[in-house]
C-alpha cells in the first residue's frame, strides 16, 4: 500500500470539536476523489478523560483512519510526535483538532513539497494570502504578536507566524526531524522550526485561512510563559551543540595536524 499523504491529528480532551473537524476531512476526501489507499488519518488521544477516543472511532467506517490513544496526558508535541513516527505517508501534516485552519489548505501546501521545491510549509495567518477571522480576545492577540516577537529574539526565527496549527512535511524527513526532538508541550512548533534551520531544510511560510474556534485549552498566560521558557531551553541545546560539533572540529584538526608533522618528521 502506498500512502501518498498522512495527516496526524493531536487531540486531547476534544469531545466538543474533533467531530466536526473530522467531518469536514471526510467531506475533503469525497470532493478530491481520493482514494481511501492513497490518504490516512491519524487522530492522536492524547490522554484524554472525555470521549474524544470515541468519537475518533466513530469516523473508522467513513474514514481511512487510526487512532493512537495513552491513558496519560503527555502534550501537544508528544502527540505530534507520535502520531507522526507511525506515518506512513510520503507528505505528512498535523492539523489542530479544532479544525481553525480547514483540511482544504494541504493541497497547497502539499504542492511545494510534492513539487521538489521545499521540505517543510509552514502555514501562516500573517504571511501574504491569509484570510484570518478572528474574535479572540485584543490581549490575546497582544500576546501572541509578543511572542513571536520574543521568539525572533530568542531563536532567530525569521516566520511570521510559528504557532499556527498546520504544518505539512515530506514524510522522510518529518519521520527523521520529529524522532530527535523533545519538547512535549506547545512550545514543540518552535523546535521543529529551530531544528529544521539547524539541519538545513528548506522551508516555506504560506498564507491560509483560518478561524478562531471557541473552547481552546490553551491557556495564554500559563502557557505562554511556558512557551517563553521553553524558547530559551531549546537555544541552550542548539548552542550546546554547536559547541560539542566545534570542539570535534577542533579535535580533528588538531589530531590531523600532528599527523602531518609526524610524516614530516619521519
Amino acid at each position: 500500500m502506498h500512502i501518498k499523504q498522512s495527516i496526524v491529528i493531536p487531540a486531547y480532551n476534544e469531545s466538543g470539536r474533533l467531530g466536526h473537524t473530522l467531518e469536514s476531512v471526510a467531506d475533503y476526501l469525497a470532493k478530491e476523489r481520493i482514494a481511501r489507499d492513497e490518504f490516512e488519518v491519524i487522530v492522536v488521544c492524547d490522554g484524554c478523560r472525555d470521549g474524544t477516543e470515541r468519537i475518533a472511532k466513530s469516523f473508522c467506517g467513513r474514514l481511512p483512519l487510526r487512532v493512537e490513544s495513552y491513558t496519560c496526558n503527555r502534550g501537544k508535541g508528544y502527540a505530534v510526535r507520535r502520531g507522526v513516527a507511525v506515518s506512513l505517508g510520503r507528505v505528512v501534516a498535523f492539523m489542530d483538532a479544532d479544525g481553525a485552519t480547514p483540511v482544504r489548505e494541504l493541497g497547497c501546501l502539499s504542492e511545494p513539497i510534492i513539487k521538489g521545491h521545499a521540505d517543510v510549509v509552514v502555514g501562516s495567518r500573517r504571511e501574504e494570502g491569509a484570510t484570518v477571522e478572528d474574535d479572540q480576545p485584543v490581549l490575546r492577540r497582544l500576546l501572541g504578536r509578543a511572542f513571536a516577537w520574543h521568539t525572533q529574539a530568542v531563536l532567530g526565527l525569521r516566520f511570521r507566524d510559528t504557532q499556527c496549527g498546520f504544518k505539512v512535511f515530506d514524510g522522510d524527513i518529518a519521520r527523521a526531524l520529529f524522532a530527535g526532538l523533545s519538547c512535549d508541550g506547545f512550545a514543540f512548533d518552535l523546535e521543529v522550526l529551530a531544528e529544521a534551520r539547524e539541519r538545513g531544510l528548506r522551508v516555506l511560510e504560506r498564507g491560509v485561512e483560518w478561524h478562531d474556534v471557541e473552547g481552546s485549552t490553551v491557556h495564554p498566560l500559563r502557557d505562554g510563559v511556558r512557551m517563553l521558557r521553553a524558547a530559551w531551553q531549546i537555544r541552550e541545546r542548539l548552542v550546546s551543540r554547536r559547541r560539542v560539533r566545534s570542539r570535534g572540529v577542533a579535535v580533528g584538526l588538531t589530531v590531523t595536524a600532528g599527523t602531518l608533522d609526524s610524516r614530516i618528521q619521519a
